[in-house]
């Protein structure tokens, strides 16, 4: 129980320990943006909890104490999807930033379809620059939002799979698939942001 727990921790335990060690130095060369540092170091700490309860689970001999600790784990395994959910889509993808009120009645009120303003309602809700195309850029955020969940699969892991390896093989799969699209629009993001910066450096030239 304890070799698997920790072999699984140790990713989070190291990206932990990236963010409070960026968060020291940003305090150091007064960076206003150092919070961020300290916010994603505490995304990743919401990932462990998840796994020590798990594995506690693991030695308890009643059923009584297996019910209790598989809700409190429930409730561990929403906060940590829900929070990792809202950091990709703000923060690792740079959407839902500055959503403009005034004017996003006016640009979804157009029909689907007419002079292509479908994608000004996504381009509002969003941000205004996707590369990949709105439709692409939304299909990707609802896959996302969804594998993020995964973990919900647990509920009817006996009707779904025929064995317990299955079901873990299974959802390391979705995992794998989810951080291939989340990538796509990370670099989509990262990119966006070096252009900004080399189109600003260039005006101040």
């Amino acid at each position: 129980i304890a070799i698997p727990s920790i072999a699984a921790s140790l990713p989070y335990l190291c990206r932990a320990r990236q963010c409070i060690v960026m968060h020291t130095i940003g305090r150091m060369k007064s960076d206003p943006k150092r919070y961020q540092h300290m916010l994603n170091a505490i995304k990743y700490s919401t990932s462990l909890w998840p796994l020590i309860l798990s594995a506690y689970q693991k030695v308890v001999s009643t059923d009584e104490e297996k019910a209790t600790l598989e809700k409190v784990l429930i409730i561990l395994l929403a906060i940590n999807s829900t929070y990792s959910l809202a950091w990709d889509i703000i923060m690792d993808w740079g959407m839902m930033q500055h959503i403009d009120t005034s004017t996003l009645p006016q640009a979804c009120a157009v029909p689907v379809g007419s002079n292509n303003n479908n994608q000004s309602c996504a381009h509002a809700i969003l941000r205004p620059r996707l590369r990949f195309g709105a439709a692409t850029s939304v299909a990707i955020l609802f896959i996302d939002t969804v594998l993020r969940y995964s973990w919900m699969l647990r509920f009817w892991e006996k009707d779904l799979f025929p064995s317990t390896d299955i079901y873990i093989l299974c959802t390391q799969f979705l995992e794998a698939i989810r951080r291939a699209l989340w990538n796509l629009l990370r670099v989509e993001w990262e990119n966006i942001k070096q252009t900004r910066g080399s189109q600003l450096e260039k005006n101040v030239e």
